[in-house]
């Protein structure tokens, strides 16, 4: 499991325009243009990566997911909700635990935070997580050993870990047909638009950082 993968991807986007107007319209603050150059799934922080595939769009970004996983709905959530108002959104964020969220016609359907516990999980399960079975999340050594070796709360923990992150590889497939950790090398360059925020370069709390990215 050596993936980081911080991208929100926007399902039949339409013929949208990769620019400043778009980047402000979604609630990114202070992010100036950097370069066109290719795409990347695990961005720095204060790095804002835009590219599109196909019909959809692809936005990565490190802190991008907390906006769609606090309590509270925030603006940069409303701003992709209404500028994308009938399309899938899935923010995603994999790396130290994995943390998802899915929104369907402008509703929050699925929010799920593992990590060393199950921080969120709310909503229904999706076709994504009943599909999955546990010979699909562990071969049988790993089973065997997890059994004879682990408690039944241990266990269930590395269940539910693992079930997160197979389930986010799964939903990538609404939008690229195969999983993203399917592709082939090549299949992963994309052209992408570069914006940077470099208003957070001297700030040290992180916490700050994340949110000085938005408005």
């Amino acid at each position: 499991m050596g993936w980081k993968i911080f991208v929100t991807f926007i399902k039949d986007a339409g013929n949208i325009e990769i620019n400043d107007c778009l980047i402000q319209s979604l609630g990114f603050k202070d992010f100036v243009f950097v370069e066109t150059t290719n795409f990347s799934e695990r961005p720095e922080v204060g790095e804002l990566y835009v590219s599109k595939f196909k019909n959809h769009l692809l936005i990565a970004n490190s802190d991008l997911i907390w906006q769609f996983t606090k309590p509270d709905t925030t603006k940069t959530e409303r701003n992709f909700i209404e500028t994308f108002p009938s399309s899938e959104i899935f923010s995603l964020n994999l790396g130290y635990g994995t943390y998802y969220c899915l929104i369907e016609n402008g509703i929050k359907i699925r929010l799920r935070e593992v990590g060393d516990e199950i921080y969120q999980d709310v909503g229904k399960l999706i076709p994504e997580e009943l599909n999955l079975k546990t010979e699909d999340l562990f071969d049988d050594e790993e089973l065997k050993f997890m059994k004879e070796e682990l408690t039944k709360e241990e266990f269930e923990q590395q269940y539910q870990s693992n079930l997160a992150y197979e389930t986010a590889f799964e939903l990538t497939k609404r939008f690229f047909g195969i999983r993203y950790d399917e592709f082939e090398i090549k299949d992963y360059i994309f052209e992408s638009v570069k914006y940077r925020n470099y208003q957070i370069d001297d700030i040290q709390d992180y916490g700050i950082k994340a949110d000085m990215q938005f408005e």
